[in-house]
């Protein structure tokens, strides 16, 4: 029995029905911990998500997490600025934070994303979602593409790495199947600067959308900026934007289009808010995207989305199909959409994996 006022904590490992190959390598299983917080008879649910391509014992994981919240009360108003006094990561924070938030907004009668936002804007009563590529043999990313078109999604997110000229026949074949869907490309950071530009320049013929953090890790923003004149292709940010401070320096280096937001990846769904708002003074769009997380995840995923401003793009959240198990149902797709759930708090309850998980 857990003691009071706690948030419980399990881990997991999950089997993947179709390996997750992109520029890091290619996963086979998805490494993590759901913590649950039950105050009342109300329950928050979060999500803490390893990196896919970090083999660390969810265990060992789980105890990292249990460790950070010694002597402090999760029913505390303070209890999240405590949390960030004791420099928890974000991934951790991201799982400990969306189970406080959304047990608060089941305590106060709404959803997590109507909770987020207040009066601020009402709360769609659904998002747009893409579909992700990342096979490597390109008749399989056109039949990828063909069978999110026949699921109404209007936009593929393709992964690619440091293998130019594959890439390019894959993105071809993805066009000439689906002649007007909207393609999105995804290096994680795996293209040199010295060739970057040429490749995109190879790719603008296709109509890409936008290219998503292109650059290897820890190039300077100045050089987004000059990519972005070398192209006709628009640039994302992605791991270079985890807080505020990072849309500022974007913003005045004039390095993105849009940014790409994942909540495990900026510590929270409060946190990915704040970035979300930074960002509406710049023009900047925002799209929110996964990290390959469990179902909770994805539902966590369709509240992030619902908190950006319209037109809102079709979120990177479409990723279930990628799972052999799963801790419960995912959110289906319809016509190309996910609905916002509409129920206290998630919206979401994976009680049943909870109660057997060990």
């Amino acid at each position: 029995m857990a003691a009071k006022n706690t948030i419980e904590v399990k881990p997991y490992r999950l089997s993947l029905q179709t390996p997750y190959r992109w520029s890091k390598g290619t996963q086979h299983h998805r490494m993590g911990a759901i913590l649950r917080l039950e105050s009342d008879g109300l329950v928050g649910w979060g999500e803490a998500a390893l990196p896919p391509h970090v083999d660390y014992p969810p265990e060992a994981f789980v105890d990292e997490i249990r460790a950070l919240m010694v002597g402090l009360d999760p029913l505390s108003p303070q209890f999240l600025s405590e949390i960030s006094l004791r420099e928890c990561p974000a991934r951790i924070r991201c799982g400990i934070s969306t189970a406080v938030l959304t047990l608060r907004a089941a305590q106060a009668g709404k959803t997590l994303a109507g909770y987020l936002l207040g009066d601020e804007k009402s709360v769609p009563a659904r998002v747009p979602v893409n579909d992700l590529i990342g096979d490597a043999e390109p008749e399989m990313c056109a039949q990828r593409a063909r069978d999110a078109a026949a699921r109404g999604q209007d936009t593929v997110k393709v992964k690619c790495t440091s293998e130019r000229e594959l890439d390019l026949k894959r993105i071809q074949a993805i066009r000439e199947a689906e002649p007007t869907i909207k393609i999105r490309l995804d290096p994680n950071e795996s293209w040199p600067v010295e060739w970057a530009a040429e490749q995109l320049r190879a790719m603008e013929k296709f109509v890409i959308e936008y290219c998503e953090e292109p650059l290897p890790r820890g190039t300077p923003l100045s050089a987004y900026g000059q990519l972005r004149r070398e192209t006709k292709v628009p640039i994302a940010l992605d791991d270079s934007i985890r807080t505020e401070r990072d849309v500022e320096l974007a913003a005045l280096h004039k390095a993105a289009d849009v940014f790409i937001l994942k909540a495990q990846r900026v510590g929270g769904p409060d946190k990915l808010l704040d970035i979300v708002r930074a960002a509406q003074p710049h023009g900047i769009q925002c799209t929110v995207t996964s990290s390959l997380e469990t179902s909770l995840g994805l539902y966590l995923g369709i509240h992030c989305t619902a908190l950006t401003p319209p037109p809102m793009a079709a979120a990177g959240i479409g990723t279930a199909r990628f799972y052999a198990e799963n801790v419960c149902e995912p959110p289906p797709i319809v016509d190309g959409y996910m609905a916002v759930p509409s129920t206290p708090g998630l919206g979401f309850d994976p009680q049943s994996w909870w109660d057997s998980a060990r």
